[in-house]
Parts: structure tokens; sequence; C-alpha cells
């Protein structure tokens, strides 16, 4: 049965933070805010938990998954070194809605697919960050919930715990998307940074006329 708390109340919301953590390391689902939509998170490191995100959101067993650190050093925990240009744009724009695509450290045992590439970020809500502060590397992924109402009046199944905040304010701009792989930084997604302010803080960043990538 999913366990709900209202985390505008001090109380509610450290209770709801602890059952939270403790869902999550235990491989199970848990419904919280970021800074536009709701999100779906789990302990990086559970198959168990990995593989109900999986089935929840219908993703292939190879699809490789996003992943969510709370603080640069739990990024380097999971990321091999990043370029000057890499660690200039994280220092900028995290946390916030900037997603990069790195080298993962070769030694890692967990089950987020994409073979040594790392999709991450740093989501800008303090209740996810608190989660993600004390789980580790969270898989975290957009719920589809709507930004106008509250997400948790709809059916959650599959899901253990849920931390409601209410209405979030948006904008429904999904996060900006850089390949930090190659020798020079690819925009691969404008999403709610944009160019200009990613070329404010490296300018030879490359914006080629590709598609945009998924949503992480």
């Amino acid at each position: 049965m999913t366990r709900r708390f209202d985390v505008s109340d001090a109380h509610s919301r450290a209770t709801g933070v602890k059952a939270a953590v403790t869902s999550a390391r235990r491989g199970r689902l848990v419904l919280l805010p970021t800074e536009s939509v709701y999100a779906v998170l789990t302990d990086a490191f559970s198959q168990t938990g990995v593989a109900a995100l999986r089935t929840l959101k219908a993703r292939p067993d190879a699809a490789a998954l996003p992943v969510a650190v709370a603080s640069l050093s739990m990024l380097r925990g999971v990321a091999e070194r990043l370029p000057p240009h890499g660690q200039a744009l994280v220092d900028a724009f995290w946390p916030g809605p900037l997603t990069i695509i790195c080298r993962q450290q070769p030694s890692l045992a967990w089950a987020v697919g994409g073979g040594r590439t790392l999709t991450v970020r740093m989501p800008l809500h303090p209740l996810a960050l608190d989660v993600i502060g004390d789980v580790g590397p969270c898989v975290l992924m957009g719920a589809d919930a709507p930004l106008d109402a509250d997400p948790t009046d709809q059916p959650t199944p599959g899901i253990d715990v849920v931390l409601e905040a209410g209405p979030l304010p948006g904008p429904p701009l999904p996060s900006t998307v850089v390949d930090l792989r190659p020798e020079r930084p690819v925009l691969l997604r404008a999403g709610s940074l944009g160019h200009g302010r990613l070329v404010s803080v490296v300018p030879d960043i490359q914006s080629p006329d590709v598609p945009g990538v998924p949503s992480p």
C-alpha cells in the first residue's frame, strides 16, 4: 500500500524523507517533486528497484537509465574525471535542469544500462536532494504528471512512498542535455537553459543540427 506524506508540515516532511530513504534503499519506488515535475526514484544500486522502475516506465533491460546525484562528490563516485568544460558547466548550473552525458567509473556494479556511458543530473529541489543525499546515486525518471494538479490524486501503482508537495510551478521544459564525451562538448538539447546560457560558460560548445534526445 502506498504511504503518503504531506511535506508542507515539518514533522511530516522529516518522517516522509526518512520513509522515502528507507524505501529506496530496499529497492522500492518513491514519488517526489523535482524542479518541474514529479519523478519516480529508486536506489541506482538496487537491482530490484531498477527492475521495478524499468517495468513501471516500460524501459527494456538494455536501455540506459538516468542517474541523479545530490553533490559533486557523489558525481565523482560514479563518473570518471570530468574535463574542465564539464566541471565548469556543473559548477554553473547544478543543481538544476542540466543533464550531462559522460563516462562512468568502470568499477561500478549496477543495472542502469548504457555500458560505460552515464547520463546524470542533480535536480533542483530540496526534497529530492535530501533523499538522494541519504540514499546515494538514484535512478530518477519523470512521472508524466501534470504541473497544475497534485499528481498524487492519480493512481500510483507500484509506488511505495509519495512525498506530496502540491502543484509544481514548471516550466514544463525538459532538462538541457550536453554530451561531455567528445573533446568539445556537444549540446544535444537546449531545454530549460538554452544555448546562450551555456555559451556564456563554455564558449566552444558545439550545437549540431540533430533531433533532441529523449527526456531523461
